[in-house]
Parts: C-alpha cells; structure tokens; sequence
C-alpha cells in the first residue's frame, strides 16, 4: 500500500539539503495535516503510529529514489539526509535488501506491523526498552547478588520477599545508607520486569 505521507515528506526532504530529524519532519507534517495528530487516543499509541507512518514513507522512498532515479535515502537515528549516489560510498549494494539497515525496513515496511499494534502492544514495547536499559551495563547475575539471592531461577514471590527484607533493612528513614537502598529498588525492578 502507497503511504499517504511519501509526497510530503519528500517534500519536506527537499526542502532540507543537510538533512532533517524524524522529529522535525513529525512537526512540520502536523503543521501540514492536523488529522495527523489525530490517530489514537492514547498518547504512546498516537506517537508510535505518527512513528511508524513517518519511517514507513521513509522506507518507501528510500527504494523507490533508489530504483527510479538513483538517489540514496540515508535513514540514520539522527539524520534522514537525501543525496545523489556520487555523494555516498557504496558497498555494492543495489538494493534495499542488502543493506545494513534491512530489518529495519521490512518492519517498517509491514503493514500488518501497524495494524496489529494496539495501546497494550506499545506498552508491552516500552516496557521491554525500559527492562533493557535498566541497571545499564549489568545483568541478571549481578541483580540476583545485590539482592542476596544463590537461587539461579528464583520466582517473583521470591525475589519480592528477599527485597522486602533487604529493603526494610537499608531503607533510608530507618537509618540505612540511601546508595544501597537505591542498588537494591534498581535489582528488584530488573528481576521483576
């Protein structure tokens, strides 16, 4: 299916020869077309839509540029710049398919991606990103240590009763240093979730 939004993105592209932010295109396609704020009531369900409709078109041109009129599409978290072939270095790559970022596309490029997607579906999706940066740069090993657990596989109940009596031990009100307090919520909320 042709996304409504390829056309003025394109334009908003062309508008913008050093590039522009996913951000920037969200706010001027709201300024261009006020029912695009108006796809779901819910806030996170209305944001990952405008998302997904934004790097759907993305990707679309970015194949579409690429076969009909040989211009690359550089999709970056940062940056979407359009440029000729002769600016970009190329791997040999001809096609959507072999790039790095194919994933990506054939995501984006999923229809049934968006569809399916409810308010629990991007609240599932932010709280599996929140589990993943918590307690950064360790893992679960580390949390169960904090905790004082020797069970490999302990259940929830366990975990939530081992934090409970750590937690009253080390709470700061009871005169138990606040880091540690701190360390213990962080490995209770990384095991839990």
């Amino acid at each position: 299916m042709r996304n409504p939004l390829v056309g003025p993105i394109l334009a908003i592209l062309k508008k913008s020869p050093n590039g522009i932010s996913e951000f920037d295109i969200l706010k001027a396609l709201k300024d261009l077309l006020p029912a695009f704020s108006q796809l779901a009531d819910d806030s996170n369900l209305q944001l990952f839509r405008q998302h997904f409709l934004i790097m759907n078109a993305l990707y679309q041109l970015q194949t579409s540029l690429w076969q009909e009129e040989n211009l690359v599409l550089d999709i970056t978290a940062t940056r979407i710049t359009l440029l000729n072939a002769s600016q970009v270095n190329l791997s040999g790559s001809t096609n959507l398919s072999d790039s790095v970022d194919a994933k990506l596309a054939a995501y984006y490029l999923d229809w049934d991606e968006y569809e399916k997607t409810d308010a629990d579906g991007v609240s599932r999706l932010l709280n599996s990103f929140f589990k993943g940066i918590s307690l950064a740069g360790s893992d679960r090993d580390s949390a169960l240590k904090t905790l004082e657990i020797d069970t490999e596989n302990p259940t929830k109940a366990d975990i939530k009763q081992q934090y409970r009596k750590l937690a009253q031990q080390h709470h700061p009100d009871r005169g138990g240093d606040q880091d540690r307090f701190i360390d213990l919520r962080q490995a209770y909320e990384y095991l839990m979730y």
